[in-house]
């Protein structure tokens, strides 16, 4: 599994499961919209709710639609380093039983002329804040030492990389790993209440 897919399936969560229902004929206007949320575009108020009536399509199914698309396209933008194929991008959306017609449509606006604008959005919105690209990490154990009284407690060496170019090095403990590990699963889980706040209410929050 890809850096992106894992991205991806970790960041639509249970909205996976709209992906099916997705239909071109309201797609497109969605995918337009959330090109211009990351262009930090002028968006028209009510814009979801006048989608909503005119296809007949309850508001929160609409908002879930549209957190879809816009996280499909920030997640796949975000991951510009990993040099993600056409063909890999339509076979991961197969895969999540998106319908040929609407890859179709998203490969068009990721893969066209307007990629490096959208890309330039999106580092707009994030420049301030560079983000974790790599991650390497390894076991070391001390079998014995004329030095250190603890042996044989294993402890993680890790190297992290970051968008920017910088890396960190450090070690950790077993217990002050797994302290790590919980932070960032937490920070994750809020991360994902505060988006899918944010598409629900407003979509320039996105």
């Amino acid at each position: 599994m890809t850096t992106f897919q894992t991205q991806l399936l970790y960041a639509l969560g249970n909205k996976i499961k709209v992906l099916p229902d997705l239909r071109k004929i309201f797609l497109r206007p969605l995918i337009q919209i959330a090109v211009k949320a990351i262009n930090q575009e002028y968006i028209e108020e009510g814009i979801l709710d006048r989608i909503s009536q005119k296809y007949n399509i309850p508001e929160e199914t609409v908002d879930e639609y549209y957190s879809v698309i816009f996280t499909i396209l920030k997640i796949h933008l975000g991951t510009i380093s990993q040099s993600i194929k056409p063909a890999e991008f339509k076979q991961i959306l197969e895969e999540l039983k998106l319908s040929p017609e609407c890859i179709d449509d998203l490969s068009i606006v990721v893969y066209g002329q307007k990629r490096p604008e959208l890309i330039s959005g999106l580092i707009q919105k994030t420049k301030f804040y560079p983000h974790l690209i790599a991650c390497k990490w390894r076991i070391d154990i001390t079998i014995s030492s004329s030095i250190l009284n603890r042996v044989l407690e294993p402890h993680i060496i890790m190297e992290w990389t970051f968008s920017n170019g910088k890396r960190q090095i450090f070690e950790l403990s077993l217990p002050k790993f797994h302290q790590l590990r919980h932070a960032i699963a937490t920070i994750l889980v809020d991360m994902r209440k505060v988006e899918k706040q944010c598409a629900s209410k407003n979509i320039l929050c996105s």
